[in-house]
């Protein structure tokens, strides 16, 4: 029983340690193409990644999968959220930069 408990923490552990890396992933993949993609200003994408930070990790992995086109990913993603967090996600993708342009 002590031994089954102990699995199962440690499998709650090592999940919560690799959503932790894929979101961080997720955000820097945005950053590295807001900057290739769009050819923004450092500034401009910091804060598009201030932005995307305040997104679920759901939505998160969906945008970088989006903007790296792995559309494998960004189906799987796409289905874990509920229409309100697709509809957050591409109102964040049409308004953000503009708005980052514009100091914000």
């Amino acid at each position: 029983m002590i031994k089954a408990t102990t699995v199962a923490v440690g499998l709650i552990l090592a999940a919560s340690a690799t959503s932790a890396f894929a979101d961080a992933g997720a955000l820097e993949t945005l950053g590295a193409e807001c900057a290739a993609q769009l050819t923004l200003p450092p500034p401009a994408c910091a804060c598009i990644v201030a932005k995307a930070a305040e997104l679920n990790d759901n939505q998160q992995a969906f945008l970088a999968a989006s903007v790296t086109k792995d559309e494998a990913t960004a189906a799987t993603q796409r289905g874990k959220m509920t229409i309100n967090e697709l509809t957050e996600a591409g109102m964040f993708m049409a308004t953000s930069p503009q708005a980052c342009m514009q100091g914000g």
